[in-house]
């Protein structure tokens, strides 16, 4: 989804929402250092070839020995040579293919060390915006375009002065290696060059710990949201406010209307006398305890009373139990195990009431 674009000049003060970092991150939008992705690759691909060097020099060996030592090149054929290229290729993708893939790993492992695993191909789809020649003049002479310059100032200004460190040291120890053998000195070649690598990865790890914490403070920076975006998006997922109060005092009406029906079958109304009214129901084939069906302070108390009264469902004046169950219990809800003897010694009253009315109505008939 497209966010609207702040043309308004509108300052970005609103931290980005849950939904808005989900959008970005869909969109491929994260924050990705690649100092990061690059020192990892250094390292493992480094490492690679520092347990398989001796395994390069033996395979180096052999195809030097197999395919570059011809006694008379005129016996060779077209199609001798072309099996010849098929298997140098193959022998050159059993030593550098583990190397590559090697990379790749390291390469995945970085990214999802710093994003989370996550495949998006929004990055890959048809944008003109990034062929548009405006955009990219805007783009090159960006501040964005000018911090990245500087970071490429920095780490060959960085490698150079390590490269120059290196060969200044070996230069003071060049006597040294006259009457040497070639071994010894591919020996000292190669561990100038390890030398060299491992205080290039050393600087550029630091370098890369910095730049993870500016990419990481650069992409919340992109992701803030002016006071107008954020409104918008509240409405746009939680709809219009003034709709929504519509249909919650349209729900509170239905829900009030069916607690209300609910009060002419109530065994009793626990009453404050006047303020707090809750209505019980208890159905002992049904129910294992007694059921709150409705509850209510002032207008409503008042209303949930007169109900009762019209259809003969008796009043019970009790404050401590009436502000109990209205405090602790919701329209629904069975009464709890504390208050089953309050509860039972109102229900037992109202019982021996009917008891003695239904024996009048008796006695009369």
């Amino acid at each position: 989804m497209p966010f609207p674009s702040d043309s308004s000049g509108e300052e970005r003060t609103e931290t980005a929402t849950p939904f808005r970092r989900e959008e970005f991150r869909k969109r491929g939008n994260v924050a990705v250092s690649r100092e990061v992705i690059s020192i990892a690759l250094l390292l493992m691909i480094g490492g690679s070839l520092y347990f398989a060097i001796s395994g390069f020099f033996k395979g180096f060996q052999f195809l030097a020995n197999q395919y570059f030592q011809f006694s008379s090149i005129h016996d060779y054929g077209k199609g001798q040579v072309v099996d010849i290229a098929i298997e140098l290729f193959k022998s050159w993708g059993w030593m550098v293919g583990p190397v590559l893939m090697v990379a790749v790993i390291a390469g995945i492992v970085a990214c999802t060390a710093q994003v989370g695993f996550y495949v998006t191909w929004e990055p890959l789809s048809p944008d003109w915006n990034r062929i548009n020649p405006v955009n990219g003049f805007q783009r090159l002479f960006s501040s964005q375009a000018a911090v990245d310059v500087l970071k490429t100032l920095i780490k060959l200004v960085v490698c150079t002065a390590i490269v120059w460190w290196i060969i200044q040291s070996q230069l003071n120890g060049a006597p040294s290696y006259f009457g040497k053998s070639i071994p010894e000195l591919l020996s000292a070649m190669l561990g100038a060059m390890g030398k060299a690598f491992f205080a290039i990865v050393g600087a550029l790890s630091v370098f890369a710990i910095l730049d993870y914490g500016y990419q990481r403070f650069r992409h919340e920076r992109q992701m803030k949201m002016t006071r107008t975006e954020a409104k918008e998006e509240f409405k746009l997922r939680e709809g219009d406010p003034l709709v929504r109060s519509r249909i919650k005092s349209i729900q509170r009406r239905i829900a009030s209307r069916r607690m209300m029906e609910s009060v002419p079958k109530a065994d009793v109304v626990v009453t404050n006398p006047t303020h707090l009214a809750v209505a019980l129901k208890y159905d002992s084939d049904t129910m294992h305890a007694p059921k709150v069906t409705a509850k209510g302070a002032g207008v409503v108390a008042e209303k949930i009373r007169a109900i009762a009264q019209f259809h003969h469902v008796p009043l019970v004046e009790n404050k401590p139990l009436a502000r109990t169950l209205f405090r602790e219990l919701d329209v629904g809800d069975f009464i709890p195990k504390e208050l089953y003897k309050a509860v039972a010694e109102v229900l037992a009253y109202v019982y021996r009431l009917r008891g003695v009315g239904y024996r009048q109505a008796a006695n009369h008939g």
